[in-house]
């Protein structure tokens, strides 16, 4: 073939792809959500203030509600010590950020590498047992690392695919890069039933993180909000000119302020998931049509959302994260 049409392939095949992610990025800027109302609540003005919010708290536990975080970060073995930095650097400007807004830095808990084994992470619902949370608290779940759909639906049979996903802890590098070694999302699923709270934010950024809310027996249940960084069979991809992951660093972009679309000075989980959507699924599609060529590995990321707040059946209210008046 000659070098000119050679080009010329390459050319069309180019703008085939171009065409490709936008017709997917066009169809799932409608469809992103998972399990959400068909409303869009970030567009109701007036309805996601702090009095309403507070109303539809547990109405029980101590009745002061206090604010938790766990932030967990694995890179990931000697290959990947820029994968932990990249997760590093997510994990300290989300606590910075938590900090800033009034977020007291003795219930921030952060589990980095060697400190994130399945016991660390096991310990940690401990920590929060044990710390006093009850029904009335909410609690922050933030995960970076690699994650993974498993050839087989483990007991109890709850995936729509057939596979459970699951998260590798440092226990994969302490056992010489063992794969057999992780958390499924049916075994999360049971330390966060294991909590008192019922008002619980995760936020998670690994490869296949769609599948931690589509079982039965995952995360999903009334009262908690989950933002994934793309969809079951996608993987996760990073920004390389700021070191980061694409999803969190616009989730945490929004937690700033720029998410708060109905100008009510509280950013909501939900706000910060719109506000992440669409950036992530742009940028990794450029990602994706820089390196296809190069490996075609697809790339294009579609970040879930599973909105259960206040409850399951009537998720129609925010779920208020971040206080901009503070």
């Amino acid at each position: 073939m000659k070098t000119s049409e050679f080009n010329r392939l390459k050319l069309k095949l180019i703008i085939l792809l171009i065409l490709t992610n936008l017709l997917i990025i066009n169809v799932s800027a409608n469809n992103a959500t998972f399990k959400i109302s068909k409303t869009d609540k970030t567009q109701i003005k007036g309805i996601n203030t702090q009095e309403i919010f507070n109303s539809n708290l547990i109405d029980s536990g101590d009745g002061n509600t206090n604010y938790w975080a766990i932030l967990i970060v694995v890179g990931g073995g000697q290959g990947y010590r820029h994968h932990a930095l990249w997760g590093i650097r997510s994990a300290n400007a989300l606590k910075k950020v938590l900090i800033n807004h009034g977020w007291e830095k003795d219930n921030i808990n952060c589990l980095i590498e060697k400190e994130a084994t399945t016991e660390g992470i096991f310990n940690a619902f401990k920590w929060l047992n044990e710390s006093g949370e009850d029904e009335d608290d909410i609690i922050l779940f933030f995960f970076q690392g690699h994650g993974y759909s498993l050839s087989e639906d483990k007991i109890p049979l709850d995936e729509p695919d057939g596979k459970d996903e699951c998260y590798f802890p440092w226990d994969v590098e302490a056992n010489g890069w063992s794969w057999d070694t992780y958390i499924t999302d049916d075994e999360l699923g049971i330390k966060f039933d294991s909590l008192k709270s019922k008002n619980i934010i995760g936020i998670f950024e690994t490869c296949h993180s769609g599948g931690w809310i589509d079982g039965t027996n995952d995360l999903c249940k009334s009262g908690r909000v989950i933002l994934t960084s793309c969809g079951v069979n996608e993987a996760s991809a990073p920004i390389i000119a700021r070191m980061r992951w694409l999803f969190p660093h616009y989730v945490i972009k929004g937690l700033r302020g720029h998410a708060d679309k109905n100008s009510d000075k509280w950013v909501s989980a939900e706000e910060a998931f719109c506000y992440a959507k669409l950036p992530t699924m742009i940028r990794s599609t450029i990602l994706n049509l820089a390196v296809y060529l190069i490996e075609p590995v697809p790339l294009t990321q579609h970040p879930q959302l599973y909105d259960g707040w206040p409850s399951h059946e009537n998720n129609q209210l925010e779920f208020n994260l971040i206080d901009l008046t503070i």
